[in-house]
């Protein structure tokens, strides 16, 4: 486990998918983030790389060939380098190999950095392509954080503007062309269980670049700034009130019915040779 921490937090990342495993208030002791009960859901912030969400019946087709691709792909359950370490910083580095290759035919580099500011992570994404031809992907975020009351309904998620948007549903787990209404020129989402009846509430291109989860009665509030990532997940285990996860992606799951080649697929990122795409988001933690 790697630690960081400064006056306000305290950290803690895997080297197995650089995953974020602990959020610490240094002021009282407060765990903000989900601690991956197996039983219920055994993660804490897995990245989401070279896809997000399911494609279409597992796979992908890439230069005419299936590649078999599990829901969020492989890189949660690789182990990454620690590539830079200072006091404020950590980056962590996944070079493709024979392993990556087999599953997903591009040569890449993919660095993970976290850096503590105050109160906030900011989180960055680094993907190099190193390959002589282009290289098509989808990558994102998946972090849970736990809910002092275990009880949906003290919370809410609000919008830095106002939405009026649908969500689009799933069918076990792939995009099946229905639509709900979740805000009506409204910022504000009053969180509940049976919101999460229909699996994920997903979004495409909010106006927002940030929103907050807060509590109704105390101060505890999470704030996330995610300019750039056009598709947005809120998610928490049917039947559990523990915990809420916030994830920013760029990218989306498949849809039913529907396999197309790699570059075809909506939400998939395309990377010359020898470019990088960068992206950031940064979560600031309100002490309560």
């Amino acid at each position: 486990m790697n630690i960081l921490e400064n006056d306000f937090l305290s950290i803690a990342i895997a080297s197995k998918g650089a995953e974020l495993k602990s959020v610490v208030d240094k002021n009282n002791g407060y765990e903000f983030l989900w601690q991956a009960e197996e039983s219920i859901w055994g993660r804490t912030a897995p990245l989401l790389f070279p896809v997000v969400g399911k494609p279409f019946n597992s796979e992908l087709i890439i230069n005419g060939k299936n590649y078999a691709m599990p829901q969020h792909g492989f890189a949660r359950d690789m182990n990454f380098e620690v590539y830079s370490q200072t006091k404020s910083q950590l980056v962590f580095r996944l070079v493709s190999n024979e392993e990556t290759f087999a599953k997903f035919p591009f040569h890449f580099e993919l660095q993970l950095s976290y850096t503590l500011v105050e109160r906030s992570i900011v989180c960055g994404y680094e993907v190099k392509n190193t390959d002589a031809k282009k290289m098509y992907f989808s990558i994102g975020a998946h972090p849970g954080f736990k809910l002092p009351t275990n009880k949906l309904d003290d919370y809410i998620i609000k919008f830095d503007q106002p939405e009026n948007t649908e969500r689009v549903l799933l069918s076990d787990g792939l995009l099946n062309n229905k639509q709900e209404k979740v805000l009506n020129t409204d910022q504000v989402i009053l969180l509940h269980q049976s919101l999460f009846d229909k699996d994920a509430i997903v979004f495409k291109h909010l106006h927002s670049n940030s929103l907050t989860l807060a509590s109704k009665h105390t101060s505890y509030a999470i704030k996330m700034v995610f300019e750039g990532f056009p598709y947005y997940g809120i998610w928490c285990k049917k039947g559990c009130e523990a915990f809420i996860c916030l994830e920013p992606w760029c990218g989306i799951a498949g849809s039913v019915g529907e396999q197309l080649p790699i570059e075809e697929k909506e939400g998939i990122n395309l990377l010359e040779p020898n470019t990088i795409f960068e992206r950031k988001y940064s979560i600031t933690f309100n002490s309560f």
